[in-house]
């Protein structure tokens, strides 16, 4: 996969087990290879790769691919501050605050005991402004604890509208990968936008810091898993809202990952409500299983290639769909050893292991349902139109399709890139309508 992992690079931090280089090396390791590729030194950058980013990049020349999808995106690099950020396995991983020309960037860089590069990731970023972003007010915030006092407590925040309640709520679950409370990813901040944008149209929300964001060092073991990673913060936050005086009826809404996984955790939501969670709003998911997800994604990266190099890597991908099929046949021990598309096989079998569709079914609570028609992520045809397909005719369900949102929730110009770029517009925001919807239909309740 050699060019499709070259473009992930960029994204996500790869590891692979080996001693730990140590932590007085790492900072200055990291400030020395970022500075180099801002130089264009990239065979010197290459030859102090590991093997494994080797392969992944293929030469010089792909890792100066990787640097120009990165530089396209923020700018020239303009200075960098880096620094040790703890072990992830046994690499040693160094945080770069880097200032580019249109944007300001944390990179994660991952080495080897041999002092070799293994991974380079794009962690956070803020595109420059423009202009003054004006808070309009018109809420209340307050900061709440997710089992405050205990080993793994969480941050979050409680919005509420101005005025007397009892008020709805919702209950924000994030997407994929480990994030802050704001669900912050390049220009966007979509849960911050949707706690305030609903709180000025009479609706609560409870948001927090993901549980791989605020406790990575309790997410390592092989046995992680979906409930692990959404359902107990979820089931956490319900229960403080349960308890506030000025909390009516509860909604769970997620978005991407957490808007395929709703289903699940509204089931266990339930338990604890009743009838007090009255539905949910599922944003730019699917109800197909991740790793199917994973596999379109793959093959919209593998329509860029031809020749030798398509082929390469479609044998690939299609070897790791074809794992799919024999997950559910492995015991525990034989799946904690496996990976499928870069994710433990453990994790998608549990994920696998709950239909979404079906439990939305058996729950039988009102769904809205929507997605942006430029989301390149999760296809309207994995998305709401797969929603559409699976579930009944008569089922209480909502659909919105918005001609102009993305896969973060704002309204784009232009046409989709199918990269990061999309992201990274200065002062992008939650597209208006779609909380007006939101509000709306919970009201409606």
């Amino acid at each position: 996969m050699r060019r499709i992992l070259a473009f992930l690079l960029v994204f996500c931090v790869l590891i692979v087990p080996l001693p730990a280089l140590a932590a007085q090396d790492v900072a200055a390791s990291a400030q020395d290879v970022l500075e180099k590729l801002a130089n264009g030194e990239f065979e010197t950058v290459f030859a102090q790769c590991d093997p494994a980013m080797r392969e992944a990049l293929g030469s010089a020349e792909g890792l100066a691919d990787v640097w120009a999808q990165l530089t396209g995106m923020l700018g020239a690099l303009e200075t960098v501050q880096a620094s040790d950020a703890g072990a992830q396995g046994e690499f040693r991983l160094a945080a770069a605050q880097c200032a580019f020309e249109n944007a300001d960037a944390l990179l994660t860089l991952a080495f080897d005991a041999q002092n070799r590069l293994a991974s380079l990731a794009l962690t956070q970023m803020q595109a420059h402004e423009s202009g003054v972003d004006t808070d309009e007010g018109g809420y209340i915030e307050e900061e709440i604890t997710l089992r405050a006092k205990e080993a793994d407590a969480t941050n979050g925040l409680l919005t509420l509208p101005e005025g007397e309640g009892p008020f709805p709520a919702v209950i924000l679950v994030h997407g994929s990968g480990a994030s802050d409370m704001d669900e912050t990813a390049y220009a966007n901040a979509p849960f911050r936008d949707l706690a305030r944008g609903l709180a000025r149209l009479g609706v609560a929300s409870i948001r927090y810091d993901k549980y791989t964001y605020a406790h990575p060092e309790l997410c390592q073991s092989a046995d992680f898993t979906v409930d692990d990673e959404y359902t107990r913060d979820a089931v956490d936050a319900a229960a403080l809202l349960a308890e506030d005086a000025r909390i009516g009826d509860i909604y769970l809404l997620g978005h991407s990952q957490g808007a395929m996984l709703a289903p699940r955790i509204m089931r266990a939501l339930q338990e604890g409500l009743g009838e007090r969670l009255r539905g949910g709003v599922l944003l730019a998911g699917s109800p197909l299983h991740l790793w199917e997800i994973q596999y379109h994604q793959n093959l919209d990266v593998l329509s860029a290639l031809s020749g030798e190099a398509l082929e390469e890597n479609r044998a690939l991908v299609e070897a790791e769909a074809a794992k799919a099929a024999a997950l559910a046949a492995l015991p525990d021990e034989e799946l904690l050893d496996e990976t499928l598309f870069g994710l433990s096989a453990y994790y998608q079998a549990d994920e696998m292991s709950v239909d979404a569709a079906q439990t939305a079914v058996e729950l039988g609570l009102p769904l809205f349902i929507a997605q942006g028609a430029k989301d390149w992520q999760v296809r309207p045809a994995d998305g709401i139109e797969a929603w559409q397909s699976a579930l009944p005719e008569d089922f209480d369900a909502t659909f919105r399709l918005y001609d102009d949102m993305n896969h973060m929730l704002a309204d784009m110009a232009g046409e989709a890139t199918g990269t990061a770029t999309d992201y990274i517009s200065a002062g992008a925001h939650v597209s208006e309508a779609l909380i007006e919807d939101i509000a709306a239909w919970i009201g409606a309740r």
